[in-house]
C-alpha cells in the first residue's frame, strides 16, 4: 500500500512508514501540508497543531473533502477549540513543548483506529515546537515520532521554517526524516530523499 499526493509535480504516491520534511514560509508549508494529509477513503488523519487552531485545522481538511470521523486534531496551541464538526476529534495540550503529552494523545487516537488503518499523520509546526523545547529533546522526540510512523505502516508531513533557526539546528533536524521538500511561492520546488514515485 502507499499514499497518493497531489502536487509533486503531479500525482504519485509515497510509500508506507515515509516521514517527509516540508521547508519554507509557515503559510506555504502550511498549505501544502494540508493538502497532503488530507486523507482518502480508508484513510484516517491525525494531525499535531502547535501554531494553527484546531478549528482551522479541521476546516481545511474538511474542506478538501475529508469527513469528519476521519481526522483527529492534537492540539498544542492554548486556544479554545471551537470544532463545529462533531465527528473531529481534538485532545487540547496547554503548550507546544508538552513533547510527553503529544505521544499520549497520538497513541489514544491511534488505538481507536486500529492495527490496519492507514493513517496521515502531520506536524505543524516543529519551527514552533523547537521554539519551547531545546533542540536535542525534539530532535529524540521526532526520531521516536517517526519510527513509529514507519513501524506503524502510516505516511508522516512535518512542516518547518528554515528561516527561524540556525543552520546546525536546521540540519540537525531534517536528519530525522525520509525525504524533504523545499516549498516555493509556486508550489514544490524541490523533492529530494526516499519514499516517493511519480
Amino acid at each position: 500500500m502507499s499514499y497518493r499526493v497531489e502536487g509533486f509535480g503531479g500525482t504519485g504516491s509515497f510509500d508506507e512508514g515515509t516521514s517527509l520534511l516540508l521547508t519554507g514560509p509557515p503559510a506555504l508549508t502550511d498549505e501544502q501540508l494540508f493538502d497532503v494529509v488530507t486523507p482518502r477513503r480508508g484513510e484516517t488523519a491525525v494531525i499535531v497543531t502547535t501554531n494553527t487552531s484546531a478549528s482551522r485545522v479541521a476546516e481545511e481538511l474538511l474542506d478538501r473533502g475529508a469527513a469528519g470521523d476521519q481526522v483527529g486534531i492534537i492540539d498544542c496551541t492554548s486556544q479554545e477549540s471551537d470544532v463545529d464538526d462533531d465527528g473531529v476529534r481534538v485532545r487540547q495540550l496547554g503548550s507546544p513543548g508538552d513533547l510527553t503529552g503529544i505521544s499520549l494523545e497520538f497513541a489514544k487516537l491511534l488505538d481507536d483506529e486500529g492495527d490496519d488503518a492507514q493513517v496521515r499523520v502531520g506536524f505543524a509546526s516543529v519551527s514552533t515546537a523547537l521554539m519551547y523545547t531545546e533542540q536535542q529533546t525534539l530532535f529524540r522526540f521526532l526520531h521516536v515520532f517517526t519510527a513509529r510512523i514507519s513501524s506503524g505502516g502510516m505516511f508522516g508531513t512535518f512542516a518547518m521554517d528554515p528561516g527561524m533557526h540556525d543552520e546546525q539546528a536546521y540540519n540537525t533536524i531534517r536528519a530525522v526524516f525520509d525525504a524533504e521538500s523545499e516549498v516555493a511561492d509556486d508550489g514544490v520546488a524541490s523533492l529530494r530523499g526516499m519514499g516517493f514515485e511519480g
